[in-house]
Order: structure tokens, then C-alpha cells, then sequence
């Protein structure tokens, strides 16, 4: 029997969340906050093509299993991705992809019962955005980094849960299960914190990853069994 299932979390930058000298492009309408995404999730081609989405992280991962054990297991093809960013330079309108560092994907801790997966996906925007930083050089010509890191637990009776593990403070992060219900939301954002310390080494791809700052949580964690 083959069990699969995906967890989905989903970033964007809420009115007025940016602060210091990096709201002036928001304020002057050459970038824009964000639309705050539905409760209920659409298709990764959807996401992709909205421009209110900054990055999608996509943990998909299946088991089979043979007489009540995990016999085999894996990641789902689909992983996420990094927006772009959208300038309005008055005669006329620039998109900028972004630049997404590489997935990183533990190897799954896998028992007899229980399989355990972990995704991490984030990246910055493509543009330049100079700016003073709290480690050495203290100045730095790229934006911080964003990201999320997703869990998701297959079980051989068929239960299957996941959560949010990781976030950069910055932007906010919305969290969907496998039918695309929206079940969590990180609620509170840190700007400052996030665009003077994560970058290089403060990030996952440095060793370092950041449990939310908050998360709140929509609806109960569900198990579904399969008959």
C-alpha cells in the first residue's frame, strides 16, 4: 500500500511590515506589500504565476507499506520555489526573478512505523539592496535570505502530520496541509532582525535554522487513517 501526502507553506509581505530606509520603494509604489493569500491553496502553477506569492515551499513524500511496516519511502518530485519581484519604474514595469538557493532535504528518518521527512526551501530577491549589517563587513550589496523549513510524518496506519519547523522572522508564512487548508500563520514578522543578521552563515545553507517566531494554529492537527 502506497501512502503519500504534502505539506505547503507560503510566503508574503504584509502592509506595512517593512520598516527603515527599505519602505521607500513601497512607499513610493516602485514595489508593492502583498494581498494576504486565500485559505484555501490553489495549484503550484497558480502560485507561481501570482505575484503576491514571495516563495512556496512544497514538502511532498510517500511511503509503501507491506504487512504493517515501511518498506520504502521518498521525496515527491515537487519541492517550491522563489518568486519574482515587480518594479514599477513609472514608464515602464521590470520583473526580477529570484534568486533561490538550493532544497535542502534530510535524509528521511525512517522505522518500522513512522517516516520523517524535512525540506527546507528560500532564497532573496534578485535586485541589489545595499544596506548595513550586524557582522563583518557590516555592509552588504544583496538582501537577506528567506526561508522555511517543513516536517511531515507518514505513519504505516495511515496518519500523516506536518507543521512549520523553521522560519526566517521575515516575511510572514502561511501553512497548508495536503488538501489545502490553510492551518497555521507565523502572525508576526521581525524586518529589522531579519534584514541585518540573515544572510550567509545565519541561514540553513550556514547551519542555521530559526523556529518561528510565532505560529498559530487554525484548526487541530488531523490524523487520517487509511481503512
Amino acid at each position: 500500500m502506497r501512502i503519500e501526502s504534502s505539506i505547503t507553506s507560503v510566503s508574503w509581505i504584509p502592509e506595512g511590515s517593512v520598516s527603515g530606509l527599505a519602505r521607500v520603494p513601497f512607499s513610493l509604489g516602485v514595489t508593492h506589500y502583498d494581498d494576504r493569500p486565500r485559505t484555501r491553496l490553489g495549484d503550484l502553477d497558480a502560485l507561481r504565476a501570482d505575484p503576491n506569492v514571495r516563495e512556496v515551499n512544497r514538502l511532498e513524500a510517500w511511503i509503501e507499506v507491506g504487512d504493517g511496516r515501511i518498506i520504502r519511502s521518498g521525496y515527491g518530485r515537487n519541492s517550491g520555489f522563489v518568486g519574482s519581484t515587480s518594479l514599477d519604474l513609472g514608464v515602464t514595469r521590470v520583473t526580477v526573478p529570484g534568486r533561490a538557493r538550493p532544497v535542502l532535504r534530510r535524509r528521511p528518518l525512517v522505522s518500522a512505523q513512522t517516516a520523517r521527512f524535512v525540506q527546507t526551501i528560500g532564497g532573496r530577491t534578485g535586485m541589489p539592496f545595499p544596506r548595513l549589517t550586524a557582522r563583518p563587513p557590516f555592509l552588504a550589496w544583496n538582501s537577506s535570505t528567506a526561508w522555511t523549513t517543513l516536517v511531515l510524518t507518514l505513519h504505516a496506519d495511515g496518519r500523516k502530520d506536518g507543521w512549520l519547523l523553521g522560519a526566517s522572522p521575515f516575511p510572514r508564512h502561511f501553512l497548508y496541509d495536503d488538501e489545502g487548508n490553510l492551518i497555521g500563520d507565523t502572525t508576526v514578522t521581525d524586518f529589522g532582525r531579519w534584514f541585518s543578521t540573515h544572510y550567509g552563515r545565519e541561514t540553513p545553507w550556514g547551519g542555521y535554522d530559526l523556529e518561528p517566531l510565532t505560529i498559530r494554529e487554525f484548526a487541530p492537527a488531523r490524523e487520517q487513517a487509511v481503512a
